[in-house]
């Protein structure tokens, strides 16, 4: 299946790239996408994945423009077709 990734600052300055196509086997989930993504583009792995080996807690990402907090985490499915968006932390007051 394809996924069209769209990747934010920080991260996008790191690719140059955008948007990016990834070809995924069925069933893969968000987590799988951001593995592939960080074998496509190694500068992005340290930058994604804490030291424990885990997506940090700063990477949010939107499936179809929901954020996948509110489906199943990194454990969200994709379908062919979708829409994944990496953004860095957003804060304010």
């Amino acid at each position: 299946m394809r996924v069209e990734v769209h990747i934010f600052f920080p991260f996008r300055t790191e690719i140059g790239e955008d948007p990016i196509s990834l070809d995924l086997p069925s069933g893969a989930d968000v987590a799988a996408a951001v593995a592939a993504l960080g074998e496509r583009y190694p500068v992005l792995r340290e930058r994604i994945y804490g030291p424990d080996g885990r997506i940090g807690r700063h990477v949010l990402a939107l499936v179809n423009g929901t954020a996948v907090q509110f489906k199943q985490g990194f454990a969200t499915p994709l379908s062919d077709g979708a829409v994944l968006t990496l953004l860095p932390p957003v804060g304010g007051g």
